[in-house]
């Protein structure tokens, strides 16, 4: 399997790995001297092919040789945005793990009306570095390019104004009574960017439905199974990956 370690501001040359990545490349992936890897830049999508080097610092650092950056081979097809209403225990962490490896390229963790948990600026802050470290191991994980944009948690009404009228926009709702298939596979065929906006654990309240609606959301069903949560985006975002393949150039 090739492996692969995320590295910030990619550049040729040799560097030194000190304190989380030494020890990643040393002890989780058992890596000496000698063998090599692809390094790649969470935030730019570049890679590079890398070799470790003999030591020569401390015992626990590791000198690496980088080559030439260029393009990650697997980037994202299109623009697709995940709204995901805040949700009890690390239900939050499934998704953005799910939505990173199946192509998602921003996820916005929004406070609805029925979420449980409610976080104060501190918290918010926190689960934000907790979800870009999810997200950038994911990447890493799946093979992609560029992890996903994660942005602090906002309000509901602040979540659904952060998409661009340009992409076409889908509230997910259980008593939505138009399925989403159709309307899906004509946004795959136009090549359309993505939105979708999915509720805590116990639904949508109406009123946050209305606003979906005003702001130009439309409101569809993904049929008569109730899902959990933390699922819907790994059901929602692994039929849009495998639909896009037919629509592919």
């Amino acid at each position: 399997m090739l492996r692969r370690v995320p590295i910030p501001d990619l550049s040729a040359g040799d560097r030194t790995l000190g304190d989380a990545l030494a020890h990643y490349v040393a002890h989780v992936l058992r890596m000496r001297p000698g063998e090599t890897f692809v390094a790649f830049d969470p935030s730019t999508g570049l890679e590079a092919d890398a070799s470790i080097l003999p030591s020569r610092g401390p015992d626990d650092a590791i000198d690496i040789r980088l080559g030439a950056p260029r393009p990650g081979v697997v980037r994202a097809r299109r623009s697709v945005i995940w709204i995901q209403a805040l949700a009890k225990g690390t239900k939050c962490d499934a998704v953005v793990r799910d939505a990173t490896e199946l192509g998602a390229t921003r996820v916005i963790v929004a406070a609805a009306k029925r979420s449980v948990v409610r976080l104060d600026a501190a918290r918010a802050a926190a689960r934000a570095d907790r979800w870009t470290r999810i997200a950038r191991e994911a990447a890493r994980q799946s093979g992609r390019a560029i992890a996903p944009g994660i942005d602090a948690p906002r309000s509901w009404e602040d979540a659904l104004g952060c998409v661009d009228d340009d992409h076409d926009r889908f509230c997910l709702w259980e008593q939505a009574t138009e399925p989403l298939g159709p309307r899906l596979l004509s946004s795959l065929e136009r090549s359309a960017g993505l939105a979708f906006a999915c509720g805590p654990e116990g639904g949508l309240d109406v009123e946050e439905i209305e606003l979906a609606r005003r702001r130009g959301w439309s409101v569809v069903s993904l049929g008569p199974r109730l899902l959990r949560t933390e699922t819907v985006a790994a059901a929602v975002l692994g039929a849009v990956e495998i639909a896009s393949r037919a629509f592919a150039p």
